[in-house]
């Protein structure tokens, strides 16, 4: 993708490493697991990100039932960012915002042609692949939030799934096998090219990588075939910025 960062030196800056606006540094609110755990899906894309554009944040955990701690956002989900005075939630405004309020860093998008792929690949994603994730790791991760949020939890994922989290995991290969016929085609897309947006990484390696980074968080069952194109990917995406998302507490 045209003015994506190089994969050597992706999210670096071209200058001086910035610290958001007025010098200073961004916050991130997010969920927290247990053991410290960072399992958020969504926070995810954004953190991923931030380092592209070699932006520093500051972490703020929350429990997912905590709503008066984020109160202030005009939501109720994480994430969210705080940039001086100015608060953006959700992980799609925040990668728009952070494209337009910081042009001269390394793109996310590569333009407005490839926003608006971006923007249709996430909404895919979302509809398409995340409803059969889910119930492949939801029960997993339940046992790895935190404690205060167990209630909460469960009668939030069992009204999506529309099923017990137990339940769920007694159909955990029959989704997994569908879910693996939806990604089939990125296997046939990286066997050719070293990321999903091309040679180097962008916003769309993130909504891809964000799920699979999930999983890896919540659940010790693997998703991706030792050896196979999205596995390579995968470890690619692990190893930039320094290891920043594979240095992390997983399953």
């Amino acid at each position: 993708m045209e003015g994506a960062a190089p994969e050597s030196a992706a999210g670096e800056p071209r200058s001086e490493r910035s610290r958001g606006e007025k010098g200073g540094v961004m916050t991130l609110w997010e969920l927290k697991g247990r053991d410290g755990r960072r399992y958020s899906m969504f926070s995810w894309r954004t953190k991923m990100a931030l380092k592209h554009k070699g932006l520093d944040y500051e972490s703020k955990p929350v429990l997912m039932s905590d709503k008066a701690a984020i109160a202030f956002s005009g939501g109720k989900t994480v994430p969210i960012i705080k940039d001086g005075e100015t608060v953006v939630r959700d992980s799609w405004q925040i990668a728009e915002y952070l494209e337009d309020r910081y042009p001269e860093r390394p793109t996310l998008f590569g333009g407005a042609i490839g926003r608006g792929m971006a923007q249709a690949f996430n909404t895919w994603a979302d509809r398409t692949l995340l409803p059969l994730l889910m119930p492949v790791i939801v029960a997993d991760l339940y046992e790895r939030i935190d404690p205060g949020d167990e209630q909460f939890f469960r009668q939030q994922f069992e009204g999506f799934l529309k099923s017990t989290l137990e339940e769920a995991r007694g159909r955990r290969d029959e989704f997994a096998k569908r879910l693996e016929r939806q990604v089939e085609p990125w296997q046939a897309v990286l066997k050719r090219q070293r990321f999903v947006c091309g040679a180097s990484p962008a916003y769309g390696d993130y909504i891809l990588f964000s799920l699979f980074q999930w999983a890896r968080i919540a659940s010790p069952h693997e998703l991706v075939a030792a050896g196979s194109p999205l596995d390579a990917w995968r470890s690619r995406m692990l190893d930039l910025y320094d290891g920043f998302a594979r240095n992390v507490l997983t399953a």
